[in-house]
This record gives structure tokens, C-alpha cells and sequence, in this order.
């Protein structure tokens, strides 16, 4: 029966912001690990316990193995970090092939790039290059160009047609303009045209007059033709804005240009007040042809320019106000065209007007007299011109190409921008134009991501839908397709191509990840690439193959299947390592860079993969072992016991990242009861560790010279290394963390069974040791200490035990035992862990006595030195001069002790040294028996004495253990030896009443009896009715019993003589009915030691009687004052059943004590009584 452990895992999804990329290049950054299949090669680590000189190797290894997981589940562990290297190379796509240019396609292009520069209109910017031999210069080293070749076609393009102009203008809104109307508004429009390029003089005359579409009659019937003014096809106009002093008209003219260098753009801003104003005349001037209607429809606008003279004269109210007005020269453009705010200008010093209007102007070719441009659009013809500059560019960068920005030289930029004007490509056109240009070379030669980055953003920037022509489009969709092509790629391989020790790769990573997220959230990329819509899923799905290609890689490297068993697991470490390595890398840093990106869970997909991989290779390989371990011929070496431990562990470390996963991805794991395929090996590993351990021990024991390792430290260092075997051992089990229930109880139990016989060996070794006395026999002082240390040493050891059921977490296996199988479970875990925890520690605790039975035996001699000295002490002298050598010796033998020992064992050694001293005492008085009193009472006053030194005012042994044991028969046997002969015989017979009393049950029958006292007769009469179930004391099987009654002790009844029933033949249950009479007086009955014997003897006619046995009774149970009187028949009384006993009176100190009175005939006369009872039952 078994539980399984629920794994409860959350994943936290951090979102790295990075700062902006549009500026910045690729920074070395320190981070993780690299991804290429690893070798066999392994890494080394440092101890982390302290490691025992015995079989140091095998526990080194293993808590080798136990760092190398640590390390692999840290979170913040990072391997070496190679940030000076540069990356990797990118996969390349082996189909692609990049589009170059032959000969004929870049004369061609040259040209184009020529015949720009020579036409190029506008004013440049500082970063543009204005020599025109520079210019060409670098255009002959991009186009590799000789200079022959670049003379020819440079005359060929200056005698070729100039390139016809025209100017885009975008009006898009005024601001602040002047209230003309009586609401506070005003309703403007905006008339605009090129004037046509005039002569010097006609300029000076400019300067002092300004142009306004509004002239008076008589000076429009001055000039001889109104062509002279303006021409009516460049009038337009804008739509009236009602009530606005910021209208928003965002119109778009195209006006064509004659003289580019020479020609002005007007602008007038109108406030229209009438019906039919300037607006519809000039609507309906372009619309006309020939000089004679124009002429006639621009009498209506000279009418209005009347009408708007009166108003400002104040002759007519229905005129338009006149708002402001704008000149700009065409050759005062730059070259990418104005996007600003005009102020707007009165049209003499009497105007007043305010604001400002908004204009785009852009100045773009209309008919080009070159080659090229007849043959191909103005895209495809700067895409080649951008791809051909992008080669040369990125071709000159030296040192990091891999990270160009994608910045060109001046040059390069001037050639461009000046095409990109000429050619009227939107800014929409030049940021997709870019993209696909940049974006197809990256395939070829790579570059900066950021730099791919910014491109996306600009184009999204752009992006307009409708605007979007069908070649762009095409061409978009395109260089998108082929981007995510390539960046899949990437990322199949990304192990390799973006190893985590190379901060430079892990930021070109990132960077390619966030333009592929861009890339998938740009309403572009919906437009053109509507069809692929799952691009998360693309990219989960080579996450997998990468994943699935990279561990095949590795068993490739690895080769887990060559070699022997042993080796093949060694190698299947070294792959788990490297998978292990891998996922911590997908957690640590990949996972960040695929969620925050283009929210794809990286981990999960990788971690799934790699878990199966792993599972279905160990679990081939565990079943191999297992058949192996089932032939008895198979032998199990320490070797590849550390082998599958170190396995078991990496396995583990892979199945914890499970916790990282999100819940939904936790269920169906391979890894999920992979601990299973263990469970025969594991045996096998702990036998392994029980004999290492051993092994470790005894060297321990044999290096030991038992001094204390420290100051502050009392035992040895061979205990240190026991616990410390033990602590290693106990991580070891930790770090397993079985998780079924049933196999963590068989797996503890057997622990707890290696700690506890390696626990009593240790005991057993320093116990020898001991023995052996090689130390410290020359000096007693030395001696003691050395065995001090080793008490200290085995209490050590013992009290690690006692720490077991928390070190190795008793209880939780109890309750997942009581889980699994119910409270027999749980009874069963306490039955048999405590059980061996207990013997063990009674094993330890009799190892501890031994030795301190060296320890006292090795004072003995001096101890027995100093008993005789009290023993034969004189009574001259005081008692504590007699005990003075004795208690100087104890004393500076406790300095020692104190010094040396702890606590704990001080407690025993006194405990054991104190029950030394009284067997000692105790034998010395029983050797010293019938000596004068003086000789109890010095020795009573010695055994006071050492009770107070023992108890040292409570800081020593507790009261109760001092007086308990053999204090309390040595104490008595004091006190009997200082009592007369008369006292010890009382002693006697108080003893047999107190035996009687607790006498409930005896094997040699009973007798029953009436005894009742007759107070003013002072006579006792006793009535001895029967006995029964007597032991048979003749052959027959039977008995002749009588009894004989008396009082005793006899000092105190002399005048009383023993009285006898008659003898009952054959047998065991005699009935006697017979009286007897006594005179006791109230002195003798109230003597609490005054008593009735009844003894039972068999009758022989030949020999001896028998004893059969024998009961007393106190006389104060008949006696008392106020007792009921009983009549002579004694009726009216209940029988005393009394149970008879057989002891032999020898065996009792006072007989001793009475024995060795040889001058006290009193003594002598009750021990031969005695004796002959005794006699009579050894005869028997």
C-alpha cells in the first residue's frame, strides 16, 4: 500500500521590462548557462560536512552529489559567465540564396543613382554630403564602378532630359487665426498656387510688395494678360471651416512646377462671408479652358477683391476678411520636404492678422530620362538601391558586425533620401522598403535586432491600411513570411544559437523574440498575413522539435549505451545532469524571454518533453538492474550503489521543476511514481552506506587518543565523526524524500536499525579500547580522563539517537502510515521504530556501565585503602579524623570527574562510585560482626558524612537515589548491630508479624484459630481448631501433624512455657479443638514485637519431628483495651485463618548479627532454637 505525495505547483509569470531598444545596442549581460550538449566531462564541488578519516571518499562523493543537486535547483546559480565572447552563429536557411545584382543591373542602377544626384532639388540637411565628388566617389566603390565607366554614363545623364518636378502640398489645419465675425469666429478657407518664376527685378519689387490673390480692378486691368499674375490651372482651394479659429482641413494639392529653382508657393487664408465667394470662382476657374473663360470667371474673383476693398473701407458689409498669407520659395525646401507650422503674414503694413497653418510640402519627379525607370517601378528600383548600399555598408563594419545598427554613412544616406524624394515614395514606402531590405539581409549576414525591432515599429508607426498598394503588399507579406521562417529557425536551435552564458546571444534573444511578438500583434501583419494567425502555436511547436533535437544530441554525445552496466549509468547521470542543467536554463532565462515576448510558456513545453525523453531511457535502464540484482551471481558494487543514488537524486531534482509548471500541465507526467523503479536499489545502497559507515566508525575509533577536541567540548573526535557519519547518512535519506508511505517506514525502520547497531559497535570499539589499557596505565590521573572522554563519547552518540524520531521524521511517517493503512499502521510505526530505538539505548547505557566500571575499578584499591583505615581506626581518635583520607580522595577524584565528565555521566559515575562505597561498607561490617557499638556508630557517621558529600546542598545526587538500594539494608544493618541481643530478637519477631500480615496465599497450608483475652483474669486463651492442605513430610504422602503454641520473644514472657495439641496421625488436614491458656499481662500484650507462634510439626517415632511450618500472630490483635468480651466457649468470634511459611532463619541478618554474639548466651540460646528448625528442614 503506498501514498502518493500531491504536488501542488503555481507558476509566477514575471514580465521583464526592458528599457528601450531603439537607441541602445546589445550590452554584455551576465546570465545563465549555454545550451550545447554536454560531454562526460564533470564538475567538481566542495564537502559540505565535515568528513570522518575512515572511508572520507565515500561520503565526500556522496555529499558531492548532494551539492550538485543543490546547485542545480538554485535558482541563482549561474555558470561562467562568457560575455566577452561574441554569439554564436545564427542558422542559416540553406535555400536562401540572396538576390545580387549582375553587371548589367548595377550600370543600370548606377545610373539611376547618378541621374538622382545630378537632379537633385531641395535644401540639404547638415548630415547630407553636398560635394558632388564625394558623392560620386562613394557611389563608385558601393556599385563597384571603374572611372571610365562612371564618366560615360555621368554624360550621358547630364545630356539627358531634366527631370520634371512637381510639389505635393498638404494643407492640415491653422491655429489662433483672428475673429472676423460678429460671434467671435471666424469661417476660414485657404487659396494656394505657385507663382511662376520671375526676374530679378520682378524680385526687388516682390521684396516691397506682397502677392494676394484678392487685386484691386484697375491693377488687374493693368496687366496685359492675367497669365501674368497667375496661372489659373495652379488656384486651388480648400473647403470652407465654419465658426473656427483652428480649422482642420487636411487636403492634399499636387502642383506641377516649371522652374523648380526659380517658382513660389502663395497661401492666403480667407474668411468667407459671402454666398458665392473667391472659393467657388476659383473651383470653377480650373475648371475651364482656354484664356477667354478665364478671363470672364476671374472678373467674379476681382469682384469679390472689390467688394473685400470697400469692406476694409467700410462702403460694403457682405466682402471676405482677409487672415493671413504665406510665401515660400521652392528652393528653400529641404530636401525630405517641410512638415511645420507657418506664421501667417499680412499682406502690407496695414494688415493686421495672427495665427499659424500647418503645411507638408514635398517636391517628387514626375518623368525621369533614365533607363531603369521605364523598365521598373520607383519601389522595386530603391529596394536595389537600398540592398546594394546595405552589402557595401554592413561589409565595412570591423568590429562587432553581428550587432550593426544598421546606420550608414552620410553618403549612402544623402544618395537615398534624395531618391526616396524623386521617386515620391511615401513614408509608409520607406519604412516597408527598409524593413524588407534590412530584414532579407539579416538572413544573409546577421545584424541588430533591436535595429529589426525599430524597423517594425516604424512601419507599424506608418501603417495605413488603404494606402497600402498591391506590390507593398506583396512585398510585405513576403519579408514577414520569411522573418518568422528564419526566426523558427532560430529558435529549433536556440540552445546552440543562444547559449545562456553568452549575455551578448541571450540580449540578441530577447531582442529577436520581442520583434517577433511586435511582429505578431501589427495590424500590418494581420492585413498581408491574415492566414497565419497561430504564429504562438508555430513557435511552441519547434520549441518541441528544438527540445526533442537537442536531447538527441546529447545521448549522441553521451552514448548511454555503450560500455557496462555501470558505465551505462554513469553516462545516464551525465545525461540527467544535462537535462536538469537545461530546464533550469528554460526557467531561469529562456521562460522569461518567451512569455514576456510572445506569451509562450517555454518551460512547460520544453520541460514536458525532456521528462518523458528521460523517463522512458531510466525506466529501460532501472529494469536492466533490477534483473541483474535478482541473479544471485550479480554483485552489487559500492560504485554503482553511489552511481544509482546519484541518479535517483538527479532524477528527482528533474521531477521537482514540476513545480514551476502551471497546474494544468502537472497532470500525466512520466516522472509521477518513478521512485518505484528504485526501491530495490535503494536496499542495496543502504547496506552499502551501513558498511561505509562501519567501516568509517572503526577508523574512527582506532585514530581516537580520546582527548577532548575542544576546551568547551568534553568528548572525543571519533564521536564527532560519528554523529557527523550519522548527520551525512540522515541528509542523504532527507534528500531522497521517498515519497510513498509504506516504503519510507521499511526504508526508516532499516535506518534506524544502521544507526543503532553502528550506535552500539561505536560503544563496543571504545569500550575495547579501553580494555586494551594502551593509554594512560603509568598514570591513574590520565587513566580516568581517557575513560572520562569515552563516556562522554558513547553519551554523545546516545544522545544523537535520542534525536532520531525528529531527525528522520517519525511522526510524518506515522500519519501517512495511519493515512494509508489505519491506526494498525500507525501502532505499528511506534511498535517498531521505539523498539529499536529502546534496546539500543539500553545497549549504550550498558556499554556506559562497563566502562565506568573500569573507571571504578581503578579506584578500588585506594577506596578499600581508606575503608580500612576507618575499620581499624582506634577509638582514640575523633570519627572525621578517621574519615578524612577518604573523603580527600573522593574529593580530588571529583575535581577530576567535574573536570572531565558531563553532566549527565557525572550523575552516573557518583551514582555508580556511591553504590560502590556502600557494598564496600556493607562488607565490611559483615565481616566485623559482635564488635564492639563504637565500630557501627563510626561507620554510621561515615556513611552521613558521604551522603552530604554526594548531595553536595543539592547540586549533587538527589536524596532519594542516595537513600534508596543498599543505603537503606546497609543503614539497617547499622542500626541492628548497635541494638542488644534482646532488640535484635525483637527486630526478629516485628519482621515475622510484618511478614505475616502480607501473607495471602502459601503453598504450605494454614491453620485456623480462636484466641480472645480475658482482662480481669489477665489470661489468654487460644483455641487451635484446625489446619489444612500441610505439606507431606513422610513417605507415605501423608503427615502426623501437631502444633505447638507459644509466646515470644521469650525475654518478655519468662514465666510462659510452649504447650502442644495432640499428634494427627496420616494427615494433611488434622482437626485439633483444643484450648490453651496464657497469663499476659497488659504490659507484655501492649509490646508491639509480643506475639503467638503456632508451628507445625510432623511426629516421628524414630527420629527428629519435622518442620512443616510455622505463623504468627500479635498479641495486639487479641489484646487491645475495649475489645468485645468473649465467652469461655468463644462462640461469638470468627476464626483466624493464618497461612504457615517456611524460612530458613539463616537467611536473615539478625540470625547473623545474633550468630556472631558468642559471649550473649540470650543470642545463642534463640539462634540454636533456630538452628534446629533449620536442621530439620535440611534433613527434609
Amino acid at each position: 500500500m503506498s501514498t502518493l505525495l500531491d504536488l501542488k505547483s503555481s507558476v509566477l509569470r514575471q514580465v521583464q521590462r526592458s528599457q528601450s531598444l531603439r537607441t541602445r545596442r546589445e550590452p554584455p549581460a551576465s546570465t545563465s548557462a549555454g545550451g550545447s550538449p554536454p560531454t562526460l566531462a564533470r564538475r567538481s564541488g566542495t564537502t559540505v560536512h565535515r568528513v570522518a578519516r575512515g572511508n572520507g571518499d565515500f561520503f565526500d562523493r556522496m555529499n558531492k552529489i548532494l551539492q550538485k543537486q543543490d546547485s542545480l535547483l538554485s535558482a541563482g546559480q549561474m555558470e561562467e559567465d562568457s560575455s566577452c565572447a561574441p554569439p554564436p552563429p545564427e542558422c542559416k536557411d540553406q535555400a536562401f540564396v540572396p538576390e545580387r545584382a549582375n553587371r548589367d543591373e548595377l550600370d543600370l542602377l548606377y545610373e539611376e543613382a547618378i541621374y538622382t544626384m545630378v537632379n537633385r532639388v531641395g535644401v540639404p540637411s547638415p548630415e547630407y554630403v553636398t560635394t558632388e565628388g564625394d558623392i560620386f566617389n562613394y557611389m563608385q566603390k558601393v556599385f563597384d564602378m571603374g572611372q571610365e565607366e562612371h564618366d560615360i554614363i555621368l554624360q550621358r545623364v547630364r545630356e539627358s532630359k531634366k527631370a520634371s518636378f512637381s510639389l505635393r502640398v498638404s494643407v492640415m489645419k491653422g491655429k489662433n487665426l483672428m475673429a472676423k465675425d460678429a460671434n467671435g469666429y471666424s469661417d476660414p478657407y485657404c487659396m494656394l498656387g505657385i507663382l511662376l518664376g520671375q526676374s530679378p527685378k520682378d524680385t526687388e519689387e516682390k521684396k516691397e510688395r506682397k502677392f494676394s490673390f484678392r487685386k484691386r480692378r484697375e491693377k488687374l486691368e493693368k496687366r496685359s494678360s492675367v497669365k501674368e499674375v497667375l496661372a489659373g490651372r495652379d488656384i486651388q482651394v480648400t473647403e470652407v471651416k465654419p465658426e473656427t479659429l483652428n480649422p482642420v482641413w487636411n487636403e492634399h494639392f499636387v502642383f506641377d512646377i516649371d522652374d523648380v529653382h526659380n517658382d513660389l508657393l502663395h497661401l492666403d487664408i480667407w474668411d468667407h462671408d459671402d454666398d458665392v465667394s473667391v472659393a467657388e470662382a476659383c473651383k470653377k476657374l480650373n475648371e475651364i479652358s482656354g484664356f477667354r473663360g478665364m478671363g470672364r470667371y476671374f472678373k467674379q474673383i476681382a469682384k469679390s477683391v472689390r467688394a473685400n476693398g470697400a469692406a476694409a473701407s467700410g462702403s460694403e458689409e457682405n466682402a471676405d476678411d482677409f487672415l493671413g498669407c504665406i510665401n515660400i520659395p521652392l528652393n528653400e525646401i529641404p530636401v525630405v520636404g517641410y512638415d511645420k507650422w507657418f506664421k501667417l503674414e499680412p499682406r502690407s503694413s496695414a494688415s493686421k492678422v495672427q495665427g499659424e497653418c500647418h503645411l507638408i510640402l514635398r517636391l517628387f519627379t514626375t518623368q525621369r530620362d533614365t533607363a531603369l525607370s521605364k523598365m521598373a517601378s520607383n519601389v522595386t528600383i530603391h529596394k536595389k538601391m537600398l540592398s546594394q548600399i546595405l552589402d557595401y555598408e554592413h561589409n565595412q563594419i570591423q568590429k562587432e558586425p553581428y550587432n550593426w545598427n544598421g546606420q550608414v554613412c552620410a553618403a549612402a544616406w544623402t544618395v537615398l533620401s534624395h531618391h526616396a524624394v524623386q521617386a515620391d515614395l511615401s513614408p509608409l514606402q520607406q519604412a516597408i522598403i527598409r524593413w524588407q531590405c534590412y530584414s532579407s539581409h539579416h538572413r544573409s549576414q546577421r545584424m541588430s535586432y533591436a535595429l529589426l525591432l525599430r524597423l517594425l515599429k516604424t512601419v507599424e508607426a506608418e501603417w495605413e491600411d488603404t494606402a497600402v498598394q498591391r506590390e507593398l503588399e506583396s512585398l510585405l507579406a513576403e519579408s514577414f513570411r520569411l522573418y518568422c521562417d528564419y526566426c523558427l529557425s532560430q529558435m529549433k536551435s536556440m540552445r546552440q544559437v543562444f547559449p545562456c552564458n553568452n549575455s551578448a546571444a541571450i540580449l540578441r534573444c530577447e531582442l529577436m523574440l520581442r520583434s517577433i511578438g511586435h511582429m505578431q500583434s501589427m495590424a500590418a501583419f494581420t492585413a498581408v498575413c491574415s492566414n497565419r494567425n497561430e504564429l504562438h502555436l508555430e513557435i511552441a511547436t519547434v520549441i518541441k522539435k528544438g527540445t526533442v533535437e537537442w536531447y538527441e544530441g546529447t545521448i549522441s554525445n553521451i552514448k548511454p549505451d555503450e560500455g557496462t552496466l555501470e558505465e551505462q549509468l554513469r553516462r545516464l547521470v551525465v545525461v540527467v545532469d544535462a537535462v536538469c542543467e537545461d530546464v533550469k536554463r528554460g526557467q531561469n532565462v529562456y521562460n522569461k524571454l518567451y512569455y514576456s515576448s510572445v506569451k509562450v510558456d517555454f518551460f512547460s513545453i520544453s520541460y514536458r518533453q525532456l521528462e518523458k525523453l528521460v523517463a522512458d531511457d531510466v525506466n529501460v535502464a532501472m529494469e536492466r538492474v533490477c534483473g541483474n540484482l535478482e541473479q544471485e551471481s550479480f554483485r552489487f558494487t559500492q560504485t554503482m550503489g553511489e552511481t544509482l543514488f546519484e541518479l535517483y537524486m538527479c532524477m528527482k531534482s528533474l521531477k521537482r521543476f514540476r513545480e514551476y509548471l502551471p497546474l494544468k500541465d502537472t497532470k500525466m507526467l512520466a516522472l509521477t511514481g518513478f521512485h518505484n523503479w528504485f526501491k530495490t536499489s535503494i536496499h542495496k545502497w543502504l547496506q552499502i552506506v551501513h558498511e561505509r559507515s562501519t567501516d568509517r566508525i572503526r577508523k574512527a575509533v582506532e585514530m581516537d587518543q580520546l582527548e577532548p577536541i575542544q576546551s568547551h567540548t568534553k568528548h572525543s573526535s571519533s564521536a564527532v565523526d560519528v554523529t557527523t557519519c550519522f548527520s551525512q547518512v540522515r541528509d542523504f535519506w532527507a534528500q531522497l524524500a521517498w515519497p510513498d508511505s509504506a516504503g519510507a517506514f521499511i526504508f526508516i525502520t532499516r535506518l534506524t536499525d544502521n544507526f543503532c547497531s553502528e550506535a552500539v559497535c561505536y560503544a563496543e570499539l571504545i569500550k575495547r579500547k579501553i580494555e586494551r589499557g594502551q593509554l594512560g596505565r603509568d598514570h591513574n590521573k590520565s587513566f580516568i580522563v581517557q575513560v572520562c572522554v569515552a563516556l562522554n563519547s558513547t553519551e554523545h552518540v546516545r544522545v544523537y539517537l535520542g534525536g532520531l524520531p525528529r531527525e528522520l521524521d517519525w511522526r510524518g511517517v506515522e500519519q501517512a502510515m495511519e493515512e494509508s493503512c489505519g491506526l494498525e499502521g500507525k501502532e505499528q510505526v511506534n511498535k517498531s521504530l521505539n523498539g529499536q530505538l529502546y534496546n539500543a539505548d539500553i545497549d549504550l547505557q550498558r556499554e556506559a556501565k562497563r566502562l565506568i566500571t573500569h573507571l571504578t575499578d581503578r579506584m578500588l584499591s585506594e577506596l578499600r585503602r581508606c575503608i580500612q583505615h576507618i575499620s581499624l581506626s582506634p577509638d582514640s581518635i575523633n570519627n572525621d579524623e578517621a574519615v578524612a583520607p577518604l573523603m580527600k580522595y573522593l574529593d580530588d577524584t571529583l575535581v577530576i570527574l567535574n573536570e572531565s565528565l558531563v553532566k549527565e555521566n557525572l550523575t552516573r559515575v557518583l551514582q555508580s562510585l556511591w553504590e560502590l562505597l556502600l557494598r564496600m561498607i556493607l562488607d565490611t561490617v559483615a565481616e566485623n560482626r559482635g564488635v564492639q557499638v563504637e565500630f557501627y556508630s563510626r561507620f554510621q557517621y561515615t556513611v552521613e558524612t558521604l551522603v552530604g558529600f554526594f548531595h553536595a546542598d543539592g547540586e549533587g545526587l538527589l536524596m532519594e537515589d542516595l537513600k534508596s538500594g543498599d543505603y537503606k539494608g546497609l543503614d539497617e544493618e547499622l542500626r541492628l548491630n548497635k541494638c542488644s541481643s534482646f532488640e535484635l530478637i525483637e527486630q526478629y519477631f516485628l519482621e515475622k508479624i510484618s511478614q505475616q500480615r502480607i501473607l495471602k496465599h502459601s503453598r504450605f497450608g494454614r491453620i485456623s484459630v480462636k484466641c480472645y483475652y480475658d482482662a480481669p483474669e489477665q489470661r489468654l486463651t487460644v483455641e487451635i481448631l484446625h489446619a489444612a492442605d500441610l505439606i507431606a513430610l513422610d513417605a507415605n504422602g501423608l503427615s502426623d501433624p501437631f502444633v505447638i503454641v507459644e509466646l515470644c520473644p521469650h525475654h518478655l514472657f519468662p514465666m510462659a512455657r510452649s504447650q502442644r495439641t495432640q499428634v494427627k496421625l496420616k494427615t494433611l488436614h488434622p482437626v485439633f479443638d483444643e484450648l490453651f491458656y496464657f497469663h499476659v499481662s497488659p504490659e507484655q500484650y501492649r509490646h508491639r514485637c509480643a506475639c503467638l507462634t503456632f508451628t507445625v510439626m510432623d511426629y516421628d517415632w524414630l527420629s527428629t519431628n519435622d518442620f512443616a511450618g510455622e505463623a504468627v500472630a500479635p498479641l495486639s490483635d487479641f489484646c487491645w483495651p475495649g475489645r468485645p468480651s468473649a465467652t469461655p466457649a468463644g462462640k461469638t468470634l470468627q476464626p483466624v485463618i493464618l497461612h504457615l511459611s517456611r524460612q530458613k532463619p539463616s537467611e536473615k541478618p539478625i540470625m547473623k548479627m545474633l550468630e556472631a554474639r558468642t559471649g550473649d548466651k540470650e543470642a545463642q540460646e534463640f539462634v540454636r532454637k533456630l538452628k534446629e528448625i533449620e536442621k530439620s528442614m535440611e534433613e527434609e
